[in-house]
């Protein structure tokens, strides 16, 4: 496991759109065990065989990526209308926000994953996995730094420049050459210099990607 994950993922479970994924350190080790929507497995048969019941479970909501309010024009009451900007809120379960710099990250669990979680007999934190993200970056020395998450699917973009978001996105099915495109998008239209780049792989290292960064000046930091 990486350093990234052993910091942020110990004893969390993450939904994501294609399944759920549970982690925990054991000892010098870090335990994961990933599951597909497709083979109809239930959080609530498989986490209280993974984790302990006195445990404090991390939720990371990486379903979709969240909206970023202002903070400066944030209202917690309009929550739901932010995200009827954007999504389908009928089946709109629990809705989240967490200050990230100088914006509030708001996002939500389905119905069906907060009763789900509700039976589940641990305590409880969510957070939305954009935020840890964000957090990683504001720990890195560079004024401009890139974090790209790649899953099977899609792949999700954090831009920061000295602790303050400058864009979020998710894009998806892409191949190598899309990131590049998109990386290289996103450093000209925020003129960003010479930005330390972080890349997580939630499947198989992808080293095609790795190597054509590298062949383009783009030297990333695999965490």
């Amino acid at each position: 496991m990486t350093p990234f994950i052993e910091q942020y993922y110990d004893k969390s479970i993450r939904i994501a759109p294609d399944g759920f994924s549970f982690f925990k350190q054991n000892g010098k080790k870090m335990e994961s065990v990933s599951f597909s929507y497709a083979d109809n497995t239930l959080i609530t048969n498989e986490a209280p065989r993974f984790f302990n019941s006195s445990d404090e479970v991390t939720v990371i909501a990486a379903r979709h990526i969240p909206m970023l309010i202002p903070e400066e024009i944030y209202d917690s009451s309009r929550d739901k209308e932010y995200l009827e900007l954007q999504f389908d809120t009928s089946h709109v379960g629990k809705i989240y926000s967490e200050k990230n710099g100088s914006y509030r990250a708001v996002y939500f669990l389905t119905k069906n994953e907060k009763d789900t979680l509700g039976r589940l007999p641990f305590r409880f934190q969510t957070t939305s996995e954009n935020s840890l993200f964000y957090r990683f970056l504001c720990q890195q020395k560079s004024n401009d730094t890139l974090f790209v998450s790649c899953n099977p699917g899609f792949t999700d973009v954090v831009a920061v420049r000295k602790g303050e978001i400058l864009m979020t996105n998710r894009f998806q099915l892409v191949e190598p050459a899309d990131t590049l495109y998109y990386i290289y998008n996103i450093v000209t239209q925020f003129h960003l210099q010479s930005p330390s780049l972080y890349i997580h792989f939630f499947a198989e290292d992808d080293k095609k990607l790795a190597a054509l960064l590298k062949s383009h000046n783009l030297n990333p930091n695999i965490v």
